[in-house]
C-alpha cells in the first residue's frame, strides 16, 4: 500500500494532550459515501451482500474495526473502513447496487478524523459547537453540525471518547481551534 500524507501530517499532537484532555489523528481509514434510499427496491438484498447495515436517523451501524456506517442525511451514508479495503469495498458495492438507483464515491482524501478522549473532551467541544455534545451525544449516535466555523461530523461509539471528522481543507483550523480551547485543561 502506498504512504499517504493527512492533512495534519507533522503536527504535534502531543502539544494538544495532558492529563485531561487528549487528541489523537486516527489514520489509515478510507471514506466512502454512499447515497441511497433505505426503501429503495434491492438495497437490502444489495446491502446484505456487502455486510452492512444502514442505521436509522443520527445513527451508526458497524465498527472502525470492520465497517463503520454513519447516517449524514435521510439518503446519504458515510461508510468508514480499514484504507487497505477500500478499493475492494467500492468495487463490491457498485456491483451489489447494480440496478438500484444509488451513488458510491470515494471520499478518502476529503476528511480527518480525530479522536477526542480525557474529562475534558466535552468542555472543549462546549467551546466550539453549538450542539450540546456532552447532553445528546450518546453512544452509537453521529450528528453534522458546526466545530467554530468549520463544518464536521461528530460521533461517539463508547463512553470514552468522541470522534471528530472535518473536511481536509479544515483540518489546520480545527487543530489550531483544539489548541487554543484546550489550553486550560491540559
Amino acid at each position: 500500500m502506498a504512504k499517504f500524507e493527512t492533512a495534519l501530517e507533522g503536527h504535534d499532537f502531543n502539544a494538544l494532550s495532558g492529563e485531561g484532555f487528549q487528541v489523537s489523528e486516527e489514520r489509515d481509514y478510507a471514506y466512502v459515501v454512499l447515497r441511497i434510499r433505505p426503501n429503495t427496491a434491492g438495497a437490502a438484498e444489495a446491502l446484505s451482500k456487502l455486510g452492512i447495515q444502514l442505521p436509522n436517523a443520527l445513527g451508526i451501524t458497524g465498527s472502525l474495526d470492520t465497517k463503520l456506517v454513519k447516517w449524514i442525511s435521510p439518503d446519504e451514508y458515510l461508510v468508514t473502513l480499514a484504507l487497505s479495503q477500500k478499493d475492494a469495498f467500492i468495487k463490491d458495492a457498485k456491483a451489489a447496487l447494480n440496478g438500484v438507483f444509488s451513488a458510491v464515491v470515494d471520499n478518502s482524501g476529503g476528511y480527518s478524523l480525530l479522536k477526542l478522549s480525557g474529562e475534558y473532551r466535552y468542555d472543549v467541544l462546549a467551546k466550539n459547537c453549538v450542539y450540546d455534545c456532552s447532553r445528546y451525544l450518546s453512544e452509537g449516535k453521529v450528528v453534522s453540525t458546526l466545530f467554530s466555523k468549520a463544518s464536521a461530523v461528530i460521533y461517539r461509539l463508547d463512553a470514552n471518547s468522541v470522534y471528530l471528522m472535518v473536511r481536509w481543507s479544515f483540518a489546520d483550523y480545527a487543530f489550531n481551534v483544539l489548541e487554543a480551547s484546550s489550553r486550560e485543561f491540559r
